[in-house]
């Protein structure tokens, strides 16, 4: 009786340990389906997400943020975000985009992967080319390139090389280094061709290298080869949420106005604006510049004034914009030394005097932005009380080398008495060349004035320095820029043409020339000028 007993309790305690396994196996194995059905309901989910037009932010957004809640695969993070951003930049909203991503790169380094480390490096080189912080996109792009040289050979390592050449070549364009670029963009285009790859995102990538290298082209002057490569990329096939077609429509715009064509730019780059998904302001404010300019062209006022409105009203927002953007870099790059900081277990006081440092230097820039903008003004200000007083801008005499030389050769010749019948010739002779804008001549040297007024080198120095109060260059600089300042505050058109138009409209061969000699004669750079006199025709309205 007590074996039976012995042996009942044994076969109790051994099905209890049997049943307690099943029930240990099947909460197990219920929180495991359970998480299994979660994460395809979160790929279900994003499958949708990037699928969603690009236009639908505000859904876009809200599932986006319904899987990152959710999901614990690092791998889902990154891509949520990264598509976040892409969403983000279609929307113009630059800020927020730079946000996500490096939200993706956090998602990228937990992860692991060396492929979303080279994604989320290279695409936040990509945003910050875009604001044009070269030197910052450079520092990224090196990261992306250590993790490029420890793959294996092969298609990732290649496809990755390329895009990096793709974003050396736009931060050469950004630094005016057009043949760099253009070669960046060659080897770019040479591996994406080799590739081969089908996929949207391959079409893509090829598409934008071939529009990269055709922009390159069009800055290097080549105009034949970069039509052909901006229309071979229009050639390549509908690519949803790419607007690569409409950048490539703005550059041979662009071409067809440097033609004259002046009708066939406005409708080549117009399928821009008809495009209502596309919202990439900084992309419209060129557009609608460009399309205000030809219609300038074309005599047509009406269309000028018109898109030249709308150019003005979606400039201020897109300013408004980038200054998001580089704000949101500043806040990123902080917290990106905070979490360095912190990793490398520096005392707090540190972060709490780099903060301050931080603060206390963009004060101090705020100051200083606000300081020189007063100045600016009050210089602007001076300029047109001089011009409607007829009084001289500047007693500084602004020379180049070779120009002073001949200066200092004529003066040495020049030490004695001008005849007075001599000098009244000379100031006649000068009245009427002011007149009839002789200085404009961007070849007139002291030696073809004189012999114009049929006089000596000599004589006709030292008459302007005894009566004009200046040697020759600066005498015939302050003409041209006097000319040009009239022009721009008598003239609202001419506050739209390039600084390179102006100088060679007032008699100067380069646009640094003009640039440096504007400054050193009116206190202000031309840039400054121009702000400040848009202003005043827009209060004058």
């Amino acid at each position: 009786m007590f074996i039976f007993i012995l042996i009942l309790n044994f076969n109790k305690m051994t099905s209890l340990k049997i049943c307690c396994k099943i029930m240990v196996y099947l909460c197990f194995s219920t929180s495991l389906f359970s998480q299994e059905s979660n994460q395809i309901k979160l790929d279900s989910l994003q499958k949708v997400l990037v699928k969603t037009d690009l236009k639908k932010i505000e859904k876009i957004v809200n599932l986006g943020n319904m899987i990152l809640r959710q999901t614990s695969s690092n791998r889902q993070k990154y891509e949520v975000n990264f598509f976040l951003s892409e969403a983000y930049t279609a929307n113009s909203d630059i800020e927020q985009s730079i946000v996500c991503l490096f939200k993706a790169k956090e998602a990228a380094e937990k992860s692991g992967d060396p492929n979303l480390r080279i994604q989320s490096n290279g695409a936040i080189a990509g945003q910050y080319g875009y604001l044009g912080l070269t030197k910052e996109a450079h520092k990224y792009l090196n990261y992306a390139l250590k993790e490029i040289q420890n793959l294996p050979d092969g298609y990732s390592k290649r496809k990755y090389e390329a895009l990096v050449y793709m974003e050396l070549g736009n931060n050469c364009i950004n630094d005016s280094l057009f043949e760099k670029a253009n070669i960046n963009f060659k080897k770019s285009l040479a591996v994406f061709r080799h590739l081969k790859d089908t996929t949207e995102l391959g079409r893509y990538r090829y598409q934008m290298a071939l529009y990269n290298l055709g922009t390159s082209y069009y800055h290097l002057k080549a105009i034949k080869e970069a039509e052909y490569y901006l229309n071979k990329s229009l050639t390549i096939k509908q690519i949803p949420n790419s607007y690569v077609r409409h950048y490539a429509h703005h550059v041979l715009g662009e071409i067809y106005t440097k033609r004259k064509e002046y009708r066939r730019s406005i409708d080549t780059i117009r399928t821009v604006l008809v495009d209502s998904a596309f919202n990439i302001n900084v992309l419209k404010v060129k557009v609608l510049s460009d399309i205000a300019n030809n219609y300038k062209c074309l005599g047509d006022s009406l269309n000028y004034s018109l898109y030249n409105k709308k150019h003005n009203e979606l400039k201020n927002t897109a300013d408004v914009q980038a200054w998001n953007g580089l704000k949101a870099v500043i806040d990123m790059e902080n917290k990106n030394l905070a979490l360095q900081v912190k990793h490398s277990n520096i005392k707090m006081y540190w972060l709490i005097g780099i903060s301050g440092f931080i603060i206390v230097c963009c004060a101090l820039l705020l100051l200083f932005i606000l300081k020189r903008r007063k100045k600016e003004r009050q210089l602007y200000v001076s300029i047109i009380q001089k011009l409607e007083n007829d009084a001289a801008f500047s007693s500084q005499n602004v020379v180049n080398d070779e120009d002073d030389k001949e200066n200092r050769s004529v003066d040495a010749e020049s030490r004695y008495i001008v005849s007075s019948a001599v000098e009244h010739n000379i100031l006649e002779g000068l009245q009427k060349f002011e007149l009839e804008q002789g200085f404009r001549d961007l070849n007139l040297s002291l030696s073809s004035l004189a012999g114009q007024l049929k006089t000596n080198p000599a004589y006709l120095s030292a008459v302007i320095r005894a009566k004009k109060g200046n040697n020759f260059n600066g005498y015939i600089n302050e003409l041209r820029i006097r000319y040009i300042c009239i022009k721009l505050h008598e003239n609202p058109e001419y506050l739209n043409y390039k600084i390179s138009y102006l100088a060679e409209d007032c008699g100067f061969i380069s646009h640094s020339a003009f640039s440096i000699v504007f400054k050193k004669v009116t206190g202000i750079s031309p840039s400054a000028f121009i702000k400040e006199a848009s202003k005043t025709h827009l209060l004058n309205k």
